[in-house]
């Protein structure tokens, strides 16, 4: 026994003399510079994550991405000012020091498509402009003294502190434009011009045509926006001819807004893959849709604002919509593609550093930036690299046991990172559709490029590149497969709070399923069926009404909150789900999608439905624990349903009885039937639920994936849709549980 604690004992002195062996070593001149470049080197290494993953966070719901993408953004501006500071007390000197600090500070704004995590990140701006100057500070200190010791490096320093300038200053203008004056100065404009629109009638053969939506302002007007109390009149013919409108777009006679499948620049868009045989559209319809969702983008941004359109202005855009999108043939593909388009512009707005360089016309200098970091990295070869081979006095480097400088390969390494980076970068903004709006706006002021192949082979190849803009899926979320479900202790507990998301009893996502056309249509069907006007939503009463058995069904859309309206709808459609039509029906899929997905909305997203996020989720978690007493015992789907058709029978007016009293009237009808019934049910109350006075909700979930829900809001907003008040609510009794 003495012996194996003699030997347990000696085992803890190893460990622990080994431990100050390390620690000493991190106190040595070499230990801390290697700390430093280790530091450098991470750095590097996160900004490459942002630029290269930054964009897919729109494209992808990912927890694992949000928590990588969270961690790199987080983490990177403490980790540049910690290795700035051990720099600058080192108490010893490399000359490498100054240009590693530089591209520190070029890093902490380096990454166009990713300037913020988060909504309020934005409202942080002045916390990044005094983290940007007290680091500023200590890296000018650090410079000069090095330029006193290295005066032949002042090039090479000049054209560094350039590209550092322009950068911080993009990511600083891309925080401060969203809350300046100027901005609502020219969201103030465009409401004015927009609203300057004369009642004449639109035309039938082409609506757009008479569209004044404003796609470009040349730079005279944008100055007079931006000048305190200079905004030019509407009206005036000199600002008419100065601002490109969508109705200008779709006049365009230039050859490539009017070609036909690349018939006159050689080239074909790519397809899109919502489009169907036959149904694809001309090269130049796509192009006139990318100017058209930019425009609406411009709109939507009213949404963010205290400005209002008038509501002429909201007929005209619902004649828009219907006429010159949702009434043609597959118009329901082309309505969701320009939604995605304007989802993508306003996510940048909120999101990256797109909307500065092209809206303030800077994307020129992109151009300096590349020339002073090839320029600069031929210096750094010149006059940097050969000094560290060349030990000095008080000089501290680190070198492999075959001679080879390691301060050298860290600095070669950042410098390739950079270099990919930027090249990434502009990649990426050459493709943006910042970029091809800019274009084809262009292309549409100037007469002298319509006809010109270069000009238009160009534009042709910038605008074929087409990324997938949002995940394109709808979420799911099933009551009676994850009421049960109990989150993990050890990841969700009183500790864990302050750094994840709180997971609730009984909110376990489904697996997302794609966003299909079927679901598509039906949900545009239902916008567009039988209405001449400008609608006034219904939470699925239409639909019943339409198929018959409004008498029978409508008290389940008469209860109290939209949230119980969904839950017990959804309860209903999880009953008839286990007995699906026995022939394929694209009708099934739609209901459960449907109602698996405003399930979802119910648990996981509830500031997007119409209820107060309290009321949805206080409701959600009463349904959670009726149905742990309801359904105790009962592990198999059938035995649940079973136990809810018994539970229908009773007294009582609960989420779970109601959904059990409304799976029993459906299941009397014909399946076939049914599943028609429930799709245009669906599909309705989807649409109904759309409108919102919560922007700021759904400019959150852009940065997560996108939701469905989401682009169908910013649909309705621009035609002024709003939803009927909801009926009162009535108390169905078992004696009302009729048949239909």
């Amino acid at each position: 026994m003495r012996d194996l604690q003699g030997s347990r004992t000696g085992t803890v002195n190893e460990t622990i003399t080994e431990a100050t062996v390390v620690v000493k070593r991190l106190q040595t001149p070499e230990g801390k510079l290697a700390q430093i470049e280790l530091s450098v080197g991470v750095v590097a290494f996160l900004l490459l994550l942002l630029v290269a993953f930054g964009s897919l966070r729109r494209r992808n719901n990912s927890p694992m991405l949000k928590v990588v993408l969270w961690a790199a953004f987080t983490l990177s501006g403490y980790l540049i000012t910690y290795t700035l500071g051990l720099m600058h007390e080192s108490p010893f000197r490399n000359p490498l020091f100054p240009l590693w600090a530089t591209f520190l500070m070029i890093f902490l704004g380096s990454s166009n498509s990713f300037s913020a995590y988060s909504l309020e990140d934005n409202e942080q701006w002045k916390q990044y402009a005094w983290q940007h100057i007290v680091t500023f500070i200590g890296f000018v200190t650090l410079w000069a003294f090095y330029l006193t010791i290295l005066p032949l490096t002042l090039a090479v320093f000049v054209l560094y502190f350039v590209l550092l300038m322009l950068k911080t200053t993009e990511r600083a203008l891309s925080l401060v434009s969203l809350h300046a004056g100027g901005r609502h100065r020219i969201t103030k404009w465009v409401v004015d011009h927009v609203s300057a629109e004369d009642c004449s009638p639109v035309p039938d053969d082409n609506p757009m045509e008479g569209c004044k939506y404003v796609v470009k302002a040349s730079r005279t007007v944008l100055l007079k926006v931006l000048s305190e109390g200079a905004a030019p009149s509407p009206n005036s013919s000199k600002d008419d001819g100065e601002v490109i409108t969508v109705g200008k777009v779709w006049a365009c006679k230039g050859p490539l807004l009017n070609s036909k499948k690349g018939k006159h620049t050689g080239d074909k868009l790519e397809e899109h893959p919502g489009d169907k045989p036959g149904n694809k559209l001309e090269e130049g319809d796509r192009l006139k849709d990318i100017c058209l969702s930019y425009a609406l983008y411009l709109l939507l941004r009213l949404k963010f604002s205290r400005y209002l359109l008038p509501e002429k202005a909201h007929r005209k855009a619902w004649v828009f919509i219907r006429d010159g999108i949702l009434r043609q043939k597959s118009g329901y593909e082309r309505a969701f593609r320009v939604a995605e388009v304007e989802l993508t512009f306003l996510h940048d707005y909120f999101y990256t550093n797109y909307p500065i360089i092209f809206q303030a016309r800077l994307w020129p200098l992109k151009v300096v930036e590349l020339l002073c970091l090839i320029i600069g990295t031929m210096l750094t070869v010149v006059f940097l690299m050969p000094k560290t081979t060349k030990p000095q006095d008080a000089v501290v480097q680190l070198v492999t046991s075959h001679g080879l400088s390691v301060d050298v390969l860290m600095t070669a390494l950042v410098l390739m990172v950079f270099i990919c980076v930027e090249v990434v970068q502009l990649y990426l903004m050459a493709i943006s559709e910042w970029a091809k709006v800019r274009w084809l706006s262009n292309y549409v002021e100037k007469k002298s490029w319509h006809g010109n192949k270069l000009m238009e082979k160009l534009i042709g190849l910038i605008c074929r590149v087409h990324l997938k803009p949002w995940e394109r899926k709808l979420r799911q979320y099933s009551f009676l497969e994850s009421y049960n479900y109990v989150p993990s202790r050890f990841l969700h507990n009183f500790f864990t709070t302050y750094f994840i998301d709180v997971v609730r009893s009984g909110q376990k996502q489904g697996t997302p399923v794609d966003l299909s056309d079927e679901v598509k249509k039906a949900v545009f069907d239902s916008l567009v069926k039988g209405d001449e006007k400008l609608v006034k939503l219904k939470n699925g009463q239409a639909s019943l009404t339409a198929n018959g058995v409004s008498n029978k069904l409508s008290w389940a859309c008469e209860l109290k909150t939209q949230t119980e309206v969904i839950m017990v709808w959804h309860i209903a459609t999880s009953i008839l789900e286990h007995k699906p039509p026995l022939k394929e029906d694209s009708n099934f899929r739609v209901a459960t999608q449907l109602s698996k997905y405003l399930a979802y909305l119910v648990a996981f997203e509830p500031r997007l439905l119409p209820d107060h996020p309290f009321d949805a989720e206080n409701e959600f978690n009463q349904t959670i624990h009726e149905a742990r007493k309801v359904l105790e015992g009962y592990k198999t789907d059938e035995a649940r349903i079973k136990r809810l058709k018994k539970i229908a029978e009773t007294s009582g007016d609960t989420v779970m009885k109601r959904g059990a009293r409304l799976g029993n009237q459906l299941l009397e009808e014909d399946l076939q039937r049914i599943w028609e019934i429930l799709a245009e049910f669906w599909a309705e109350l989807t649409l109904y639920v759309a409108p919102s006075d919560d922007a700021k909700a759904h400019a959150q979930r852009l940065a997560m994936g996108g939701e469905f829900v989401t682009h169908l809001w910013a649909l309705v907003s621009h035609a002024g849709i709003e939803r009927e008040p909801p009926s009162q609510p009535q108390t169905l009794t078992p004696s009302q549980s009729s048949t239909i």
